[in-house]
C-alpha cells in the first residue's frame, strides 16, 4: 500500500471518530464522555451548554480532519502542508475545548470568602 493512502485513511478515521463524538456528545447529550464533566459534573451548572459547545468544537476538528485526508488524496497537496494542516487542527481544537471548559465551568468563590459590596 501506498504511505499517502494509509495516511489519508488514518486521518478520515481520526475525523470520523471525531465526529462521532461530536454528535454523541452534542446531539445526544452523552456529556459523561466528557472526562471533567464526568469528574465534577457540580462544576458545571450550564452542562447544555457544556455539550453543545464540545459537540461543535469537535464535529468542526473532525470536518477539517475529513477535508485534509481528502485534499491530501484528490489533489495531492504535500506532506508537509498536511502536517500543517493536521496541527493547526490539533492546536485550535485544543484551544477550543480549554475555552469552553472555561466558559462554562462555575467560578470559584473569592480566597477571602467576602461578599461584594452591596
Amino acid at each position: 500500500m501506498d504511505a499517502t493512502f494509509l495516511g489519508a485513511t488514518a486521518l478520515g478515521l481520526a475525523s470520523i471518530v471525531m465526529l462521532a463524538l461530536g454528535w454523541a456528545i452534542g446531539v445526544l447529550g452523552k456529556l459523561g464522555l466528557i472526562n471533567q464533566y464526568r469528574a465534577h459534573p457540580e462544576r458545571y451548572p450550564d452542562s447544555q451548554g457544556l455539550g453543545t459547545w464540545t459537540g461543535y468544537t469537535l464535529a468542526a476538528s473532525g470536518l477539517s480532519l475529513g477535508l485534509c485526508a481528502v485534499a491530501w488524496i484528490g489533489t495531492g497537496i504535500s506532506e508537509d502542508a498536511v502536517g500543517i494542516w493536521a496541527g493547526a487542527t490539533g492546536a485550535a481544537t485544543a484551544a477550543l475545548a480549554l475555552l469552553g471548559e472555561a466558559r462554562y465551568r462555575r467560578k470559584p468563590r473569592s480566597a477571602t470568602g467576602a461578599r461584594p459590596d452591596r
